[in-house]
């Protein structure tokens, strides 16, 4: 097993950050790596105690363009379309003109900015981690079985991360990959009943230096009890 490079958990937890710009595409990133990475995300809970998901890693250039082309696709029909068209809900999600003062406004035009270098240099990146599910697809958005679906493969979508940041490499869930299932699983010429739910893409990050990100004040967020008493309240 490689060592890794951050050891300290606290650290590990408040500095994983979602990684685009700072991918090292010069760099190979080797199997084994990826493999131990997925070892340690073996371990994230899951629902029913099964593991129904399968991980495809993709290293093929060939197979990463089939890839790289389908997420642009997405891109231009979900972010850039949407935002040429002045779309609300986009507008309202996306666009950094509807955040209420400069320092989110740009901190959002950043992202988007993140977002679109890696529609463009997708096919650089050393290797690409397709997760998919084998439990059906949920009929409700919200409850029934939509919990269960998402709740396994999120979790170990999240310890892979950490286990890369662990080992200096980086990675970002890019969930939008969803919306082309379909096409993923033909590409990849997959089983009918693997159905891709997020892409990871691996690659070392240049310099290891991640700081926390800006957050919500806790009292904010999180109450004990009800919503009338915010946490951080003086009471023992």
């Amino acid at each position: 097993m490689s060592a890794p490079v951050i050891t300290d958990v606290d650290e590990l937890l408040t500095t994983t950050r979602a990684v685009r710009r700072r991918m090292d595409f010069d760099r190979p990133v080797g199997r084994g790596v990826v493999e131990e990475c997925l070892r340690i995300a073996q371990q994230a809970p899951m629902g029913s105690n099964l593991e129904h998901w399968r991980i495809v890693c993709v290293d093929d250039p060939s197979l990463k363009e089939r890839i790289s082309a389908l997420y642009t696709e997405i891109w231009f029909e979900t972010v850039e379309g949407p935002l040429a068209r002045n779309e609300a809900a986009t507008v309202t999600r996306l666009s950094p003109s509807t955040r209420p003062d400069r320092e989110t406004a740009d901190r959002q035009a950043r992202i988007l900015g993140g977002v679109k270098f890696l529609v463009d240099h997708l096919t650089e990146v050393p290797v690409l981690v397709i997760l998919c599910s084998l439990k059906p697809v949920p009929e409700e958005a919200v409850g029934g079985t939509a919990s269960g679906y998402y709740g396994s493969i999120f979790p170990f979508a999240w310890s892979f991360t950490l286990a890369l940041r662990s080992r200096g490499l980086g990675s970002v869930m890019a969930t939008a990959l969803a919306h082309r299932a379909d096409a993923v699983r033909d590409a990849l010429g997959l089983p009918e009943d693997w159905r891709p739910i997020t892409l990871l893409p691996v690659a070392h990050t240049k310099g290891l230096e991640f700081h926390p990100a800006p957050r919500a004040p806790l009292s904010d967020v999180a109450f004990w009890n009800s919503p009338d008493e915010p946490a951080g309240t003086d009471r023992a």
